[in-house]
């Protein structure tokens, strides 16, 4: 009966047998054999010695069960140690497995911000080479702008101020002054009059004469200008001008740039009319 309680145990105390052999094995050393009441030789009934082992087996017994106890405490300890490392374990794999994740999340992340860096590589480049086009634009912008700039400055310099110019009328009896010797040139080095060259720079002189002249009327707030013909005098374009031949005077002062005496006349000329 007890080995087959012991059997259907689902643990067994690995003290507990050694135990229970010690006490099987001093109790049948200690019980004595039955008496004969018919043999008279044995002596008086005495103190049974066994008593002695009995207690010493349950001293012993008494020893085993501390140890026992104190075995089932540190395995108790042991199995409360084994439980809080796969505690541990289980942590630490949870972690390891939130760890991997968030590594592969991380990789997921630089692989993203690698294909968004090339991309804005690429577009810095393309920005990069859209600035030099800029570049060079705005410098042929600019070389526009300063030769338009000059252009302007000349064209002002040409205009009186009423015509938003800062053309002065010291500045324009210079020019036509200019003008005038060219044509003379022009004109005392003709020669042959069938001189296809000789007459267009004829023509040219007397042309730029005519416009500076008007820029000098201009300047000056002058009525008119009037190219001279054959067979002009002051006197003549006076009375054309004013109806009255005396003013041929004004119209010598207004042209003592071009003229040294007002009887000489040269056809071709432009006179400003005050």
């Amino acid at each position: 009966m007890l080995h087959r309680r012991f059997r259907h145990r689902r643990s067994f105390h690995p003290l507990a047998a050694p135990a229970i052999l010690l006490i099987a094995t001093l109790a049948a050393a200690t019980t004595p054999a039955p008496a004969d009441p018919s043999d008279e030789s044995l002596p008086p009934a005495t103190p049974d010695p066994g008593r002695d082992g009995l207690d010493r087996l349950q001293t012993e017994l008494d020893e085993i069960k501390l140890r026992a106890q104190g075995m089932e405490g540190k395995l108790k300890e042991s199995a409360n140690a084994r439980k809080a490392a796969d505690q541990a374990r289980m942590e630490a794999e949870r972690r390891l497995a939130e760890g991997t994740q968030e590594m592969e999340r991380l990789r997921a992340e630089v692989e993203e911000l690698r294909t968004t860096s090339g991309d804005l590589e690429r577009r810095l480049a393309a920005r990069d080479t859209e600035v030099t086009r800029l570049t060079r634009e705005l410098g042929s912008a600019m070389k526009a702008y300063d030769e338009m700039t000059g252009r302007l400055t000349e064209l002002q310099g040409r205009l009186p101020a009423s015509d938003g110019g800062v053309l002065t009328p010291e500045e324009a009896r210079t020019a036509a002054a200019d003008a005038f010797r060219v044509l003379r040139e022009a004109s005392q080095s003709r020669g042959d009059a069938t001189d296809p060259a000789a007459m267009q720079a004829l023509a040219t002189a007397e042309a730029t004469l005519h416009r500076r002249q008007f820029r000098l009327a201009a300047v000056l707030d002058a009525q008119s200008v009037y190219r001279v013909r054959p067979n002009d005098s002051l006197a003549l374009i006076s009375r054309r001008f004013y109806g009255d031949g005396g003013q041929w005077e004004a119209l010598f002062e207004a042209n003592r740039h071009l003229l040294e005496d007002p009887d000489r006349l040269t056809p071709g000329i432009t006179l400003v009319i005050p």
